[in-house]
């Protein structure tokens, strides 16, 4: 059973809103809070199942990242770690264990170097470094350039349609479908409408991380994201690699129970 309803509030941050979603902690125990980020084109509903199960352990957190679902703040990438701190601010936690899936995962990565104190231990979910892409299929290219002509023709629903069929969006069963085409359908491509805003974090910063990390991926990730997530592990000093069965890119939706219960072990060994 998790913890609480959950709760939305909203938060001022620079250029707008952030529509937050948390839920307090069904047990009595001091555990860090755990902040997730979700990725690109989607909002904090793709973590509905962490939520519900992990509020059960510890307090949950679940913003729309700027530039996304119901947040009115404008896209940049190079500002939300900051809006980690001031979500956190905002609640009154000194850390938190920070999520990052997919594009978040450079914004986690950023927040941890960036802000250390307030960064307890990461999980990083199918993640890119910059400076570092390997090889990918021409499947697994996310042709952005594509997309954004799509949103400037108006035709949000071909852009949609695409990206809903590209490898890194394959689900493996019927509720995490239900979930991620209810986002998708909400997704209004304002971030590919803005101006480009860019992080810089790559594989030189990751033996100055000092916080505990999971890295996870499912057994069905893109090739090139399993290969990105090895070099996470292997460089960062204090890094656990796991892997989820039955599962691809949104491994946290196609198999929930093993992930919840990973993510539960590594929480585990924080002490």
């Amino acid at each position: 059973m998790g913890g609480a309803a959950t709760q939305i509030i909203q938060l001022a941050v620079e250029g707008g809103d952030l529509e937050i979603a948390w839920r307090e902690s069904a047990s009595g125990e001091a555990r860090a809070p755990i902040l997730f980020l979700h990725g690109w084109t989607l909002d904090w509903r793709m973590w509905a199942p962490q939520m519900e199960a992990l509020s059960a352990r510890q307090a949950v957190i679940a913003p729309d990242r700027r530039g996304f679902g119901r947040s009115t703040a404008p896209p940049a990438l190079d500002k939300e770690a900051d809006d980690v701190v001031a979500i956190l601010d905002a609640l009154s936690i000194e850390s938190c264990v920070l999520v990052g899936m997919s594009q978040a995962g450079r914004i986690a990565l950023d927040c941890a170097l960036r802000h250390p104190v307030r960064v307890k231990a990461l999980v990083l979910q199918g993640a890119q470094l910059d400076g570092f892409r390997p090889a990918a299929n021409e499947a697994e290219v996310i042709p952005v350039g594509e997309y954004s002509a799509l949103i400037r023709a108006g035709k949000i629903d071909e852009m949609r349609e695409a990206w809903r069929a590209h490898p890194l969006m394959h689900v493996t069963n019927a509720k995490a479908r239900e979930i991620v085409d209810a986002i998708l359908q909400t997704y209004d491509g304002r971030d590919l409408l803005a101006p480009p805003s860019r992080l810089n974090v790559g594989p030189d910063a990751l033996s100055s991380l000092g916080a505990p990390m999971l890295v996870v991926t499912g057994d069905q990730e893109t090739a090139a994201r399993r290969r990105v997530a090895d070099a996470i592990a292997n460089g960062a000093p204090s890094a656990q690699r796991a892997t989820i069965e039955n599962a691809g890119h949104l491994c946290n939706l196609c198999n929930p129970a093993q992930y919840n219960d990973v993510f539960a072990a590594f929480i585990d060994t924080l002490g």
